[in-house]
């Protein structure tokens, strides 16, 4: 008896659960003050960046295959900064894709770096990575200079965000 209502509880919990209530990805950006720079990490799930990828028309399977593909790499690096982007007093500031690596844990992290910028009082930024693709999508920006960290969230209703140092 206990093992029939065991089964029919994980019936019924199967039915009312869901894989993904919501998606979430994660940027740290730093100010390098020795090379005027700004270094960024964007951390998201590989499998849902590498589904949005097929999504836009970017055909791609695993991430992982693509770690020396320059043609890919050049891919990635124009879907990224078109969901990933500061600016300060209206000029767009330009980030590179300077790698990527998967982890084990099936999240992949993209390493960029901007041209040489000067550090002003406040960034606007833009972070609406994989909304287009993912209504529940959720993304966090970490902003750290002079060990002070500003953190900006950013939803399908708010994807830019003024951050001020």
């Amino acid at each position: 008896m206990k093992r029939i209502l065991l089964l029919f509880t994980l019936a019924i919990c199967s039915l009312t659960a869901s894989a993904h209530e919501y998606f979430f990805a994660f940027s740290e950006v730093n100010f390098n003050a020795a090379e005027s720079v700004l270094e960024v990490t964007i951390v998201s799930s590989a499998h849902e960046t590498e589904d949005a990828l097929n999504i836009v028309g970017i055909e791609i399977k695993e991430l992982e295959d693509h770690y020396k593909d320059s043609e890919m790499i050049t891919k990635l690096e124009g879907f990224i900064n078109k969901g990933f982007s500061i600016s300060e007093n209206g000029n767009s500031i330009k980030f590179k894709l300077i790698g990527f690596e998967v982890n084990n844990q099936g999240m992949v992290n993209f390493y960029l770096k901007s041209d040489k910028v000067t550090l002003p009082t406040e960034y606007s930024v833009t972070f609406d990575l994989l909304m287009d693709q993912f209504p529940e999508q959720q993304n966090k920006v970490l902003f750290t200079h002079n060990n002070k960290t500003t953190t900006a969230v950013f939803l399908p209703g708010k994807r830019s965000e003024i951050i001020k140092l």
